[in-house]
C-alpha cells in the first residue's frame, strides 16, 4: 500500500525562472508612469481615454452578441435536423401504411375485404 508523503511547495523546487526580456519590463522602462501621472491624469487625455473605454465596451458587447447568435444558430440547426429526421420517418411510415396490402390488413378486422373481381371499364352511352 502506498504511503502518504508531504509535497514541497513550488518555491522550494529547483524550477528555473525565465530571465529573458519581458514586454512589461520593457514598457515600465520606456514609459515613466510615475512622472506622467504625478499630478493626476492630464485633462487633455480624458476624451481619448473615454473613447478607448467606449470602444472596448462596444467590442465586448458585440463579441457577446455574436457568441449568443452562434449558440442560437447551433440550437436551431440541431432542432431542424431533428425535425427533418421526424418528417422523413413519418413520411416513410405513411408510404408503407398506404400500400394496398397494408390497407387490406388494417381493415380486415372491420369486416371489409378486398374485391376479388377486377374492375370493369364503364362505357359511355350516347343518346
Amino acid at each position: 500500500m502506498a504511503s502518504n508523503t508531504i509535497r514541497t511547495p513550488l518555491e522550494e523546487l529547483d524550477v528555473p525562472k525565465k530571465s529573458g526580456p519581458n514586454i512589461f519590463s520593457w514598457l515600465e522602462g520606456s514609459i515613466r508612469f510615475e512622472t506622467l501621472f504625478r499630478e493626476g491624469i492630464p485633462a487633455q487625455h480624458l476624451p481619448k481615454i473615454a473613447f478607448c473605454f467606449f470602444l472596448c465596451l462596444l467590442y465586448i458587447g458585440v463579441s457577446h452578441q455574436s457568441n449568443r447568435t452562434i449558440q442560437k444558430l447551433n440550437k436551431a440547426k440541431l432542432l431542424l435536423e431533428d425535425l427533418r429526421v421526424n418528417y422523413t420517418t413519418q413520411k416513410a411510415e405513411l408510404m408503407y401504411n398506404s400500400k394496398q396490402s397494408e390497407v387490406a390488413k388494417m381493415v380486415e378486422p372491420l369486416g371489409i375485404k378486398e374485391s376479388e373481381i377486377p374492375p370493369q371499364k364503364v362505357n359511355e352511352v350516347k343518346e
